[in-house]
């Protein structure tokens, strides 16, 4: 017996040996040892009565780290213009390393840094111990972890600094800044450092390496960290153009923002409003002057900056209630926009009048005023109980094409709409359409004897539909229609034409129409020729197009884009011969060590002969003879998942975390054609279900590396109810993730701030009490019995597009049924997780989720929520 003892103490000896290793850096950056000088009066007690410190000199940052990457010879400008180099060095056989000589004689204060990357392999705990007998402090990604005081001077003396870590898969950045006091030391070296990694199970030794190159994958903080194009704009002549940036704000949930004026030849910056609280840039459409609104105390003054003379005059001052203005092509007037406050109800009751009433703001309405600059004159435009909004001011400013809009039930999609030219000068209107119950937007040709409108296909009476007999168009595919406005003749110019447009612009300069448009993934620029009608195609170096805005008096035009692998960009693009440029490119700082896999188009046909297109993201360091853990993507609504870089779902971020990312694009979505969007209607997955499932199946089959065993899924919005459906009707997937998902189509419609409205289209005709087939039987809810799968369900818990209790009902029936589901509030957000840090911890959920249920690797997700005894 006590022989048996023996060996099972022998035997956890072992084990406890096994499972605590210790990783010790041996190669770092380290820079010479360099001066630094004690202030002045540094021998005089501050009014507190404290003297000046070495630990002071110690704590403040000589070199800002929150954006600094060091590399083997880069430069390191230092006090005086002094300067170093970033080199090699190794430690001796005890793990350290030496900052100068030993014994070296120093009669000086001086500071060293060192550097290494740490790459962590996946999610780990570790303990990071530093010894030295100076005083140092540590830095991991330029937060300061911890700091050494003590100095120590006898033979094997040496003080430690330790500190838990938690490491994200990627690399992270320890900076060691050591400083050396004389006065300490008796100006006698023992300046050497050394670093180690405590690794305790479930961890082994690949979990971390250290390196000492700066490259790394993308993660969270490349997204919401950095300086972000928010947009920008180009002058009458196109000589000058706008630029507003945004830049988070860490660790708090503030950014700023600030707007700075360049020219377009060189970017030679001409003015800065850096600090300066004004908003509401707009260039003139004749010259190049821009004007700009400030906001104090609820009031708005209005500016005009002439940029070629610096001269800024005050055009409307202290005006309430302003919201926002714009000029007339002549720039004789201004028409600015004042919001009236509805009537209010009783604080502690509210009864509803019409189902829109329900949105914060809705008895609010908007009117319009006009500014003549000659005189002064200020005259009110419209009044009544509608809001006036203005689509357009004809080119020589005596016409304002002006939009109304109706909400009324009898009809879907329950507004009807009115189109009225106002005359400029005597406020008399002449109507265009009215009580018609589709939505446009509208601008004029450049002659004024035609509009220029963008809608959906059932617009003016169907002009533009292009579906099978016995399908109902798509709503959300929009059209672009030219309208004579002599005899209101309509032309459907692209029924023809499968890519759905999302903004439209023709062009004075060469009389032809350029539009974006969704096209499969990507959202590209086209070019309309109105006198030969053809289409053209107009490379932009980008695979999706945002904001592309013309100047007023000139052939060039401004965009914002991105390829599906690197970062979005501002682009200049001369309209007449089709060639681009950039204009700002602030995010190739930001990614400038970031590596990418690479992403392959994967497309596959049903068993019942449509064709799915869809893209596969491979990670960074992709091994075709390895297995990778897939995690499938969809949205399968009205939309396509685009080639967006960022947003809320990252796929190439998944990637670089060892995932394979597939993403499909199932029947129903626009940009493929109307027959494909119209699949949408009334299907509420029907069809999109067997395709998502008959799609991971052949994506399976078709890529050996791809790890069957381990897939998950995932949708958001529509997506999210996508994944309820899907998992009641197949187990192929080993989890699932919902986020902002419909559980229940009925109480989705009624409750959502826009379900009614959305469901006007995407069941038109259908309602809960004609249509039980699709409002209860293609609801998740109804058949959550049939669900084995993991699900994890995450929303805001104020989200007003698609209510919490669409997750919380899904919850509750699963947790009833004894089924694995978890559910993650996201506390003050609504259907968009925005807030700087919640979309971190957001973001960090569905990471640790997947390693969790994809990796087994639960360390992470125990971490984020440990088990509570409640």
């Amino acid at each position: 017996m006590k022989k048996l003892l023996l060996i099972i103490f022998m035997a956890l000896l072992a084990q406890n040996a096994i499972a605590s290793e210790k990783i010790i850096v041996s190669s770092w950056l380290k820079t010479e040892a360099m001066p630094v000088t004690l202030p002045a009066f540094h021998n005089i007690p501050n009014i507190q009565g404290e003297d000046f410190s070495d630990n002071q000199l110690l704590s403040f940052e000589q070199l800002k780290l929150d954006d600094y990457f060091p590399e083997r010879g880069k430069r390191l400008m230092w006090l005086n213009d002094e300067k170093t180099f970033w080199e090699e060095s190794f430690s001796d056989e005890k793990g350290f390393i030496e900052v100068v000589d030993s014994g070296m004689q120093i009669n000086n204060y001086k500071i060293a840094y060192m550097a290494v990357y740490i790459e962590a392999s996946r999610w780990i705990e570790t303990s990071l111990e530093i010894k030295s007998p100076q005083m140092l402090t540590a830095y991991i990604n330029g937060e300061r972890i911890g700091t050494k005081t003590t100095v120590e001077k006898g033979e094997n003396q040496i003080g430690t600094v330790s500190q838990n870590l938690e490491l994200n898969k990627g690399k992270h950045l320890l900076i060691i800044k050591s400083l050396f006091s004389p006065v300490k030391n008796d100006s006698i070296a023992d300046w050497r450092i050394s670093a180690s990694f405590e690794i305790d199970e479930p961890y082994t030794l690949t979990s971390i390496s250290t390196s000492l190159l700066p490259e790394n994958i993308k993660n969270i903080n490349h997204i919401m960290d950095g300086v972000k194009i928010s947009g920008t704009s180009l002058s009458h002549d196109a000589k000058y153009y706008i630029v507003n940036y945004r830049e988070s704000l860490p660790p708090s949930n503030n950014s700023r923002s600030w707007a700075e004026i360049k020219t377009t030849d060189d970017r030679k910056k001409i003015h800065s409003f850096r600090n300066a609280s004004v908003s509401n840039f707009v260039w003139l459409p004749k010259s190049n002057r821009i004007s700009y609104i400030s906001r104090t105390q609820g009031k708005a003054t209005l500016y005009l900056h002439d940029i070629e003379n610096n001269e800024i005059d005050v055009l409307l001052e202290d005006i309430e209630d302003f919201t926002t203005y714009r000029w007339s092509p002549d720039e004789k007037y201004i028409i600015y926009y004042k919001r009236e406050e509805g009537p209010s109800g009783d604080d502690d009751i509210n009864k509803l009048y019409v189902l829109r009433d329900r949105i914060p703001g809705y008895r609010n309405r908007i009117f319009l005023y006009k500014y003549d600059v000659e005189s002064g004159i200020q005259s009110r435009m419209t009044f009544g109980n509608l809001t006036s909004s203005i689509l357009d001011i004809s080119p020589d400013g005596k016409s304002i094409l002006l939009s109304q809009t109706r909400h009324e039930y009898d009809e879907k999609p329950y507004s009807k709409q009115d189109l009225y030219i106002l005359n400029a000068n005597d406020f008399t209107i002449d109507t265009l359409f009215y009580g018609k119950n589709w939505s446009i937007s509208a601008r004029f040709s450049p002659d004024g004897k035609k509009l220029l409108a963008v809608g959906g296909p059932s617009a003016f009476d169907g002009k533009g539909e292009n579906v099978p007999e016995g399908m109902i168009p798509n709503n959300y595919d929009s059209q672009m229609y030219i309208i004579s406005l002599e005899d209101k003749s309509i032309n459907p110019i692209t029924k023809h034409f499968d890519p759905s447009v999302i903004s439209a612009h023709w062009s004075k300069a060469d009389n032809n129409i350029y539009f974006t448009a969704t096209e499969r993934d990507y959202r590209n620029l086209y070019m309309y020729n109105v006198r030969r009608e053809r289409f053209s195609l107009m490379e932009t170096g980008a695979d999706i197009v945002n904001s592309f805005r013309i100047s007023s008096g000139s052939s060039k035009a401004v965009y914002y884009g991105n390829k599906t692998n690197s970062p979005p960009k501002a682009y200049l693009i001369n309209l007449r011969n089709g060639r681009y440029n950039v204009l700002e490119d602030t995010e190739s700082h930001n990614y400038r060590f970031v590596r990418f896999g690479e992403v392959n188009d994967w497309n596959f046909t049903t068993d019942k002969g449509v064709e799915i297109s869809g893209r596969m993201y491979l990670p960074h360091d992709f091994d075709e003879n390895a297995k990778y853990p897939v995690i499938v993507y969809y949205y399968a609504g009205t939309t396509p998942v685009t080639r967006s870089f960022g947003g809320r779902y990252p796929f190439n971020l998944w990637a670089a975390n060892g995932y394979l990312v597939y993403v499909m694009q199932p029947s129903g979505s626009i940009g493929f054609g109307q027959e494909f969007s119209a699949a949408h209607v009334n299907n509420w997955g029907k069809t999109v279900a067997d395709e998502i499932i008959e799609g991971t199946k052949k994506f399976l089959d078709a890529h050996p590396f791809a790890d069957r065993e381990n897939v998950g899924c995932v949708g958001a919005s529509y997506g999210g109810f996508m994944t309820m459906l899907l998992i009641t009707r197949t187990d192929i997937f080993k989890t699932a993730i919902s986020h902002a998902g419909i559980s229940s189509i009925s109480s989705y419609w009624g409750e959502g701030y826009w379900g009614y409205g959305y469901s006007a289209i995407a069941s038109a005709g259908s309602f809960p009490w004609n249509n039980k087939d699709l409002y209860v039987g293609q609801s998740p809810l109804f058949h959550a019995d049939k669900i084995n799968t993991p699900l994890l369900l995450l929303t805001g818990d104020e989200d007003t597009n698609v209510p919490p209790g669409e997750s919380i009902q899904m919850f509750t029936a699963l947790t009833l049924l004894g089924k694995p589901v978890e559910l993650v509030l996201i506390k003050g957000e609504n259907h968009h997780i925005v807030t700087y840090n919640k979309r971190i911890k957001w973001h960090n959920t569905i990471m640790a989720w997947w390693d969790k249920m994809l990796k087994n690797q639960p360390e992470y997700w125990e971490n984020l929520f440990p088990e509570k005894n409640l």
